[in-house]
């Protein structure tokens, strides 16, 4: 960074920001960032809080330079927008609590099932899958079709070469052998 643009004024330093000179807007954040963090300083606890709203903030004031209207100073307008974000994060920590006071963790039960539960399913499904292996080729391709691979009747139908009532009375008949033999089988 040449030493002269750091002697240039704001609205200068936002022009030639605006003309595509990037460290110019370097230039502001220096000149304001200490200033930016004292006024937001009594607002937050958290000290990396306030560097990361002070960093928000300018980046922030970067990506809406060009709505800069010139009405303020430049200090009083990144001072707003770092108000404004301090504030902000107070609304979203104050609408979620940050922490529950509850004895039993039972009662958070995990949204993941156990490895027991999973070991389960997947020996269900491997049943099931046996299941269908014995059923005759025509009922096993339609179960196939429709329920593992989801196609609709439509798109059964075009596949298999047949109508779409065809399909239907034959899923229908499928199913019901199906159940008959996990039925068997568990027994």
């Amino acid at each position: 960074m040449t030493r002269g643009i750091t002697t240039f004024e704001d609205g200068t330093l936002i022009e030639m920001a605006l003309a595509g000179q990037t460290e110019c807007f370097s230039v502001l954040m220096e000149r304001y960032a200490i200033a930016v963090r004292r006024h937001i300083m009594p607002m937050v606890r958290n000290p990396s809080d306030i560097d990361d709203l002070v960093q928000d903030a300018f980046l922030k004031a970067w990506l809406h330079l060009p709505a800069f209207r010139f009405e303020a100073s430049f200090r009083t307008w990144i001072t707003r927008v770092a108000v404004n974000e301090a504030l902000a994060l107070h609304r979203r920590r104050r609408s979620r609590p940050c922490c529950l006071t509850q004895a039993n963790l039972e009662a958070f039960p995990s949204p993941c099932e156990s490895p027991d539960q999973a070991f389960a399913r997947s020996e269900a499904g491997l049943t099931v899958l046996r299941a269908i292996e014995k059923l005759p080729r025509k009922y096993r391709e339609i179960l196939i079709l429709r329920d593992l691979e989801e196609l609709t009747a439509r798109e059964t139908a075009r596949h298999l070469k047949s109508s779409v009532p065809l399909v239907k009375a034959r899923l229908f008949r499928a199913r019901h052998m199906l159940l008959d033999r996990l039925n068997k089988d568990a027994a």
